[in-house]
């Protein structure tokens, strides 16, 4: 079965008229692009020099280079199983994770895609300047633009219903 963040933007909707809300969590496909191999790579090579870091002298370190791997090993795999943090659009706002949120009558505008095809985001900025923008990327959706637009057409929405 296809994670919402595949399907079309129709399949969005029709799920926005049928429950009052879409989730959208991460994809597991987005670990096996083109990034992550760098970081493995960079991972692997420091996990190469944990026993001469512990037969130099430096136990602790090497114990907190243990640590720290299996840290990341964890949180890794938590996300793959689980498929969190879910981003969760619904007639309240836009909810990522359990943290970062934002309200229909709180957002100001949505930005414009920026990046690299791997690495594309876009800001929905709040009215409050001094709050904080919340950035989505390709985690969730395949297709950001159409979710840009998706999500630009909910807002203008959500505006004509308020007054």
């Amino acid at each position: 079965m296809k994670v919402m963040g595949e399907r079309l933007p129709e399949a969005w909707l029709v799920e926005m008229h049928r429950n009052g809300r879409v989730e959208f969590p991460v994809r597991r496909s987005v670990w096996v692009q083109v990034p992550g191999f760098p970081v493995l790579l960079i991972a692997l090579s420091g996990a190469i020099h944990i026993p001469y870091v512990m037969d130099s002298g430096g136990r602790w370190i090497g114990y907190l280079m243990i640590a720290a791997y299996a840290c990341a090993f964890v949180g890794c795999v938590w996300q793959l199983v689980t498929q969190r943090p879910v981003l969760v659009v619904d007639r309240q706002g836009i909810h990522r994770g359990r943290t970062r949120s934002m309200a229909w009558s709180a957002i100001g505008s949505i930005g414009l895609t920026s990046g690299r095809s791997l690495a594309q985001q876009f800001r929905v900025h709040p009215k409050n300047v001094r709050a904080r923008d919340l950035v989505l990327n390709r985690m969730h959706v395949n297709d950001l633009e159409a979710f840009r637009g998706w999500l630009e057409e909910l807002l203008a929405e959500q505006r004509r219903q308020v007054r």
